[in-house]
């Protein structure tokens, strides 16, 4: 069971941070606007719906991801 919360941790993980960082080259590739890519974190900048959702959808990804390793290091902190 470790193993596999473990791997799938690292699946998460990689998959939102895959979805953000394409977002971010959508998102750079359309407006060539690559400052704001730069910005995207903590200025709000006009994204398109599908480049929103790839972007929300990885920022969840990786939060899970996180809640994940506290979760599995709470509960077997051994292993």
């Amino acid at each position: 069971m470790v193993v596999t919360l473990f791997w799938l941790e690292k699946l998460l993980l990689t998959l939102g941070i895959i979805l953000i960082v394409m977002s971010m080259i959508r998102y750079g590739r359309r407006s060539q606007d690559w400052r704001g890519v730069a910005t995207m974190f903590f200025k709000r900048i006009p994204m398109t719906i599908e480049e929103y959702r790839r972007y929300r959808f990885g920022v969840a990804l990786v939060v899970l991801a996180v809640l994940l390793r506290i979760v599995t290091l709470t509960l077997w902190p051994t292993v």
